[in-house]
């Protein structure tokens, strides 16, 4: 009988973190799976000397080199959810402990806040790995000090917790004076003052004699605001929970004593609130728009353009990356003209082309553009910026590989595959990048790099990067027979309405490949000419659909039965005419 209540009492021990794990299983690897994704793309973890050297370089950078080394991981959604979900169950027990130590009895409130406050961040797919880990070593270290260290080794252990995880072992020496002034002070008060002479000497010689580095620089690396998912102010105020914990934890609510219920039942409330606690998070966090972008971008980096643009077909986006990578799917399958208006357009072009930004994630997806038209040197600019910017990424190296492979400089792009290489789950690629070095013919017959090669523009030039359609003229100037940028050209005239410009292209368009007139040229032609805004040009050998002329007077006759009030056709003709460019002219 004593052997069956102790297993029952193990069971409804284990159940909240067996509870707390599954759920954060399932919401990471089935629903909010894009935060695994966006975070492994985020940097490379290198097998390397050098790469190791480069994390060892101030205090906190080892912390930042563990956490890359988990986060790689996260190539498998489901090994990141399984990480996160440990680093979370960990981060409780340990609380539990520490509880448990400071009050001689177990205590659930405070653990099952914490689960649901840490669980919290990790929703936003912005949060780094690194915080956790921060937080879970200083409530090691604390628990270590309290349990087992109790006497001169805890304050010995605080220069390597320093150099570990850098700022965040301000936690661990706050909690640890805290502990010792509310529970002996008297008796353990030079070892506070010990502590924090080791504390400032360490930060003293540092920043004057050894790393010349700032004490704001020293105290909080490597603590950011975006490396919170710029969440630092509720951040902070959790860690600030951590630091009081020995005062808490000491705070007694008779209340909850009087409530107490006994039994199954009992044992069952705590895990029942916090399931509750974990669906009403997951629930409020989930960010759907957030995981369609990711999709197009996993998509689009696979090279599957018929999937992007089915996909955004069916998931309408108003996320102006999105429509970015979406354009350059049309482009690359040669629906630009045909299918632009499918989805909604930036007039000033801001979904065709990015224009070139430093900081946020244009730098890292800019250079797409470019390599789509041919631009393979400009390709390889936004990439090796964004990569000294922000250390290496798997997309970055991949980018680096390709334009150097296609401008036939092998021995660069050798060093760059060798650094894929000695990477977890990359190696595949490496090898298969291998294959094309110094191999013109190889090359040459691939169905991708080949026509990346033949695309590439002849006559190199400066870009402009403040205003990317002149780039598209540069090009054009010096190399007619770029269909790709004249693709980008005519799209650029459409979002601007411009007719004239659109219908003296109209003679042009066979000697750039074209079979028939792209869709929404045809629907500009039609307008300009059935609007009297002027005669066509000469058409070339190519001809208007005779349907486009019937669709566009079915669209005027929509117009008149309105009254000409264009508020008051505007749902008639979205309906029947919403991925026209006359709906756009009309409506944007």
């Amino acid at each position: 009988m004593n052997q069956l209540k102790k297993s029952n009492s193990s069971f409804f021990s284990f159940l909240p973190y067996l509870i707390l794990f599954a759920s954060v299983f399932i919401f990471f690897s089935f629903f909010a799976d894009y935060a695994a994704y966006y975070q492994e793309k985020l940097t490379l973890f290198v097998f390397s000397g050098d790469y190791l050297a480069g994390h060892l370089n101030q205090p906190g950078s080892l912390l930042v080199y563990i956490s890359d080394f988990l986060t790689s991981f996260y190539y498998y959604p489901a090994a990141g959810a399984a990480i996160v979900g440990i680093v979370i169950c960990l981060l409780v027990f340990l609380t539990s402990k520490i509880t448990g130590i400071l009050t001689g009895s177990d205590s659930i409130v405070i653990p099952l806040f914490f689960s649901a406050a840490i669980f919290y961040f990790h929703t936003n797919y912005q949060y780094l790995l690194y915080n956790s880990l921060g937080l879970l070593i200083q409530l090691a270290a604390f628990y270590l000090a309290i349990r087992y260290l109790k006497g001169w080794p805890s304050v010995i252990i605080f220069p390597v917790l320093f150099w570990i995880t850098g700022g965040f072992s301000s936690i661990f020496i706050l909690m640890y004076s805290l502990h010792f002034s509310i529970s002996s002070l008297k008796k353990g008060w030079y070892k506070i003052l010990l502590l924090w002479l080791t504390a400032f000497l360490i930060l003293f010689i540092l920043k004057e004699y050894v790393l010349f580095r700032s004490a704001e620089t020293l105290l909080t690396f490597p603590f950011t605001d975006a490396g919170t998912g710029f969440q630092s102010p509720s951040f902070l105020a959790f860690a600030g929970l951590i630091i009081i914990l020995p005062l808490i934890s000491r705070i007694r609510i008779n209340a909850f004593k009087r409530f107490k219920i006994k039994g199954i039942i009992g044992k069952l409330i705590p895990s029942v609130v916090l399931l509750m606690a974990i669906i009403t998070i997951s629930i409020l966090r989930f960010d759907n728009k957030t995981r369609q972008y990711f999709i197009v971008e996993k998509l689009f980096c696979q090279g599957k353009y018929d999937e992007v643009i089915d996909f955004n077909k069916k998931n309408q986006s108003n996320n102006i990356l999105t429509i970015y990578l979406n354009n350059i799917a049309l482009c690359e399958t040669g629906r630009l003209n045909d299918q632009l208006f499918q989805f909604r357009q930036n007039p000033e072009g801001q979904t065709l082309f990015l224009k070139w930004e430093m900081s946020g994630e244009i730098l890292r997806r800019g250079g797409y553009f470019y390599y789509a038209i041919g631009m393979v040197n400009e390709a390889h600019r936004w990439a090796y910026e964004n990569m000294i910017m922000k250390g290496i990424t798997p997309d970055d190296l991949r980018m680096l590989i390709k334009t150097e492979i296609i401008n036939g400089n092998y021995e660069i792009a050798e060093k760059y595959t060798s650094i894929l290489r000695r990477t977890l789950f990359h190696r595949r690629e490496a090898r298969a990048y291998d294959g094309f070095l110094f191999n013109d013919e190889a090359v040459d017959s691939d169905p991708l790099l080949g026509a990346k090669r033949r695309e590439k523009i002849r006559t190199d030039f400066f870009s402009i990067t403040d205003d990317p359609y002149i780039n598209i003229e540069r090009i054009l100037a010096s190399d007619s027979l770029n269909r790709k940028a004249y693709e980008y050209k005519l799209a650029f005239m459409l979002l601007k309405k411009d007719y004239p410009g659109i219908a003296a292209q109209l003679e042009g368009l066979g000697k750039y490949g074209f079979t028939k007139i792209p869709v929404h040229i045809q629907e500009a032609a039609e307008a300009y000419k059935t609007l009297n805004l002027g005669p066509l040009p000469n058409e070339g050998t190519l001809r208007p659909d005779p349907r486009t002329a019937q669709r566009f007077n079915q669209f005027l006759q929509i117009f008149q039965q309105y009254g000409n009030n264009l508020k008051s056709a505007e749902p008639a003709l979205r309906q029947k005419f919403g991925n026209t460019f006359w709906y756009y002219a009309f409506y944007r």
